[in-house]
């Protein structure tokens, strides 16, 4: 946005300011394991990460923000995951997951259908939780547009 090459950004991550951007929304999003429903962990009231290790992961790729504070975190663990599949499309890894059993990690906007429809379940991990934020911002002293108003408005109906 500083070079401008970008009118509006979209984001996942950790709460962000700058002084030169306004900050049009800001909401909390769970970062959630999930899993096929049939797997034998699914069923468990409560697991740990540990738990977890012994089924087949559909993550998105390494350097993705969710898939780097697991990766952290894991570090501090000595915990290695070395997952079946990388891809940096969701839909793709939630179909993998119904397809092939197995767990992800995951923002809950993107699987909230899935879980309302029973074909994913959320698991309930005791040690280990994560929130980002969704937040859009545009440079202050930039022209907001018709249309950028409109994705903003649009933005913050689907997510309250």
């Amino acid at each position: 946005m500083e070079c401008n090459q970008l009118d509006l950004i979209y984001i996942l991550d950790r709460p962000r300011y700058n002084n030169h951007w306004s900050k049009e929304l800001e909401k909390k999003e769970d970062i959630v394991f999930v899993a096929n429903p049939d797997l034998e962990i699914a069923k468990k009231p409560e697991v740990t990460v540990e738990e977890l290790l012994g089924n087949p992961f559909f993550l998105t790729e390494k350097n993705e923000n969710y898939r780097k504070e697991l990766d952290q975190f894991l570090e501090t663990k000595e915990i290695v995951l070395t997952p079946s599949l990388e891809s940096s499309n969701t839909e793709f890894i939630i179909r993998m997951i119904l397809e092939n059993g197995g767990i992800s990690y995951l923002p809950y906007f993107a699987v909230a259908k899935a879980i309302q429809t029973g074909e994913l379940t959320v698991l309930n991990v005791t040690d280990y939780q994560l929130s980002m934020y969704q937040q859009i911002f545009y440079h202050k002293s930039k022209w907001k547009t018709k249309e950028m108003d409109e994705f903003i408005r649009l933005a913050q109906l689907n997510r309250s």
